[in-house]
């Protein structure tokens, strides 16, 4: 039984880091997570089938499949699949799984006002506990919403601001111990900060910087990322080829991770922008 939760354990682990912190090949990613489904539903293994369908059925969607990861293994939709999680005694670390992988997908979809939505849903399952890397990815993903969200300079803009500062400090320190792995995340932070105190040329340097450094550090789906926040920053002051020229930059990084429907989404973003510019 130890071999077979330490198994589990291990797994949801590994789908975390292939899938949202390291860039693997989405295709890849998907398969092996497949099989290891199909695994615990041989083992009975209820909690292992539990921990690792939030991440695979967020490959899923950003490969752009229609599939619905919970019908296939389950036999209910993802929205009844988290009804009952949220109801059900016990089980953080799927809760925390199901929050984080949600919340990075409706970040990387654009759509910070859902995000930050996700992130508020979340706080309950976020208090103490190990440092995983669920944990790390919502120290970075809480901070991207929090910066977003305060320059709406809504009712609860200070909260927003306090997370985010946060965030810079934690991710900071992170950083000092392995460069490799936050450098990217903390010029990202780094660079929404500025663009949030509006002073563009500190922001567009951080901007590049985290764009440069994902590249260097190979993580294909963050260098993705800071291009397409790159982009919007240039929108702001309707900077239009500008915006084009870093949105085609995260197109490549999506085609090039496997993130299909993330292309088809910018795809749709450019041709928006590029009639605009007739």
């Amino acid at each position: 039984m130890g071999d077979l939760e330490s198994m589990a354990g291990n797994l949801h682990i590994y789908a975390g880091v292939a899938v949202w912190e390291c860039g693997d090949r989405l295709t890849k990613a998907e398969e092996i997570m497949r099989i290891h489904a199909k695994r615990m539903i041989q083992y009975n293994h209820d909690n292992g089938l539990r921990n690792i369908l939030p991440h695979l059925q967020l490959a899923l969607k950003l490969m752009g499949s229609a599939e619905d990861a919970f019908m296939t293994f389950c036999g209910i939709s993802e929205d009844d699949f988290f009804q009952q999680e949220w109801h059900r005694k016990g089980g953080k670390t799927s809760k925390l799984i199901g929050h984080t992988t949600r919340l990075y997908l409706a970040i990387m979809r654009g759509d910070m006002a859902l995000g930050e939505r996700i992130y508020e849903m979340g706080k309950m399952y976020h208090k103490g506990g190990i440092l995983f890397i669920g944990s790390i990815m919502r120290a970075f993903l809480g901070g991207l919403v929090a910066f977003a969200t305060a320059r709406y300079h809504g009712d609860n803009e200070k909260e927003m601001i306090r997370v985010a500062e946060e965030s810079i400090s934690t991710i900071k320190i992170w950083a000092k111990h392995s460069y490799w792995n936050f450098a990217n995340k903390l010029f990202l932070l780094e660079a929404e900060y500025w663009f949030l105190n509006g002073n563009e040329k500190l922001a567009l340097r951080k901007f590049d910087d985290s764009i440069a450094a994902a590249a260097k550090h190979r993580f294909k789906n963050e260098e993705g990322l800071a291009a397409q926040r790159a982009a919007i920053f240039h929108l702001h002051y309707n900077r239009k080829q500008e915006a084009s020229s870093y949105l085609k930059h995260a197109k490549d990084c999506y085609e090039q991770w496997g993130a299909t429907g993330l292309v088809e989404q910018i795809d749709a973003a450019m041709s928006e922008i590029l009639e605009g510019l007739d």
